[in-house]
């Protein structure tokens, strides 16, 4: 039996598999597309981690490009987990030391579009605290926004523990075309040339914004003319018009939000994963 691994720290994701103590590492990013083994339930976008007066809010998108007025669910094989350890100090050299984990794993979608989601708390690692069932938001709960489902509970020490599953509008924002553009200009100009030490002459430059603005237009010793709208070189696109292949999308949000005192700390390394069993 192999376990394959989605991780996620921050937005950097990763996949991993995992069979006996071999270990395979790939990079990733915001989005994979969907391939056999991995379909869109099993794609991890982002992790967020942040502090809610006194609870530590986490957050774990998946399903990304999620398609409007659709309704989509979580993996019925997978297991959906936040990490959490315990750091001394904002310098502490960061650790993958497992002080807890909260799993969410769900059932068969319902005729009324939902899921029953199991939360289960463990400790070190290994060491079940407890558990507690209960269900995800559907669709038509999320698009009013007002039918969500925020489940509470008791588990060990954590006293009202709230989770939520449900579907959200995907709120990252990435100009795809103008980075590929940005990214082989970038990477003639410093890594190409003879013995890739920057090639000053690239073959590739970066067309006009999306206001029409040519690159370098407003750098007098380019030959341009100052344009004073606070980018003179236009380089990227600028966040009025530049487009986000995101826009109109939704994703499925997992949230959790932990009392901070029970989990005996004040600064926290925080990670996500998507474990799914695969049988040879």
């Amino acid at each position: 039996m192999k376990v394959t691994k989605l991780l996620a720290a921050g937005s950097v994701l990763a996949l991993a598999v995992m069979a006996g103590s071999s270990h395979l590492v790939e990079a990733s990013d915001h989005d994979d597309g969907e391939i056999d083994l991995k379909g869109r339930a099993l794609n991890l976008t982002d992790h967020y981690a942040f502090k809610t007066g006194t609870e530590l809010s986490l957050l774990m998108y998946v399903n990304p490009r999620s398609l409007p007025q659709r309704q989509y669910y979580l993996s019925e094989n997978a297991r959906y987990e936040f990490h959490v350890t315990k750091v001394a100090n904002r310098l502490a050299a960061s650790n993958t030391a497992e002080d807890f984990i909260f799993r969410v794993e769900a059932g068969a979608a319902t005729a009324a579009g939902t899921q029953p989601i199991t939360l289960t708390v463990l400790s070190g690692g290994t060491t079940v605290v407890g558990t507690h069932t209960g269900v995800s938001t559907s669709f038509a709960g999320s698009e009013g926004n007002s039918a969500l489902v925020v489940n509470t509970t008791t588990i060990g020490t954590f006293t009202g523990i709230r989770y939520f599953v449900g579907m959200r509008s995907d709120g990252f924002h990435f100009d795809v075309k103008r980075f590929f553009q940005v990214r082989d200009f970038l990477a003639q100009r410093f890594f190409g040339g003879a013995g890739g030490v920057g090639n000053a002459a690239p073959s590739v430059y970066p067309g006009p914004n999306c206001e029409g603005d040519a690159f370098l237009g407003g750098i007098v010793a380019a030959g341009g003319t100052p344009e004073l709208d606070g980018d003179e070189v236009n380089l990227w696109n600028p966040r009025n018009c530049a487009p986000d292949f995101t826009k109109n999308h939704n994703i499925t949000s997992i949230a959790i939000n932990i009392p901070i005192a029970a989990l005996g700390g004040t600064i926290f390394d925080t990670w996500s994963t998507i474990s799914v069993k695969e049988v040879k």
